[in-house]
């Protein structure tokens, strides 16, 4: 790993907390289309990085990650998102 795709790996792990705040306040705000947009950028980020690590594993042979080290935070991500938009929904049905 070498490079930008180091940078690229940790910025999409340091990413998953926003991502996963920004489910909850959408959710709270009921704009799922909103955050749907976040969330496709997200992904096309953790695409690119997944990218760039199966060419530098096939370039070099190994590296300090692996491409499923990015795919699993980003699934991880993808479902406590979930959880948290529908609780940020209920939560706003609840208090209104």
């Amino acid at each position: 790993m070498a490079g930008y795709t180091e940078i690229l790996v940790y910025g999409t792990w340091a990413a998953a907390p926003v991502i996963a705040y920004q489910a909850l306040t959408h959710g709270l705000a009921r704009k799922g289309r909103d955050f749907l947009v976040i969330f496709a950028l997200y992904s096309a980020a953790v695409i690119v990085t997944w990218a760039a690590l199966r060419a530098d594993l096939a370039r070099t042979g190994f590296g300090a990650n692996t491409p499923v080290g990015v795919l699993l935070p980003w699934i991880g991500t993808g479902v406590l998102s979930a959880a948290l938009f529908a609780l940020g929904r209920r939560n706003d049905e609840d208090g209104a």
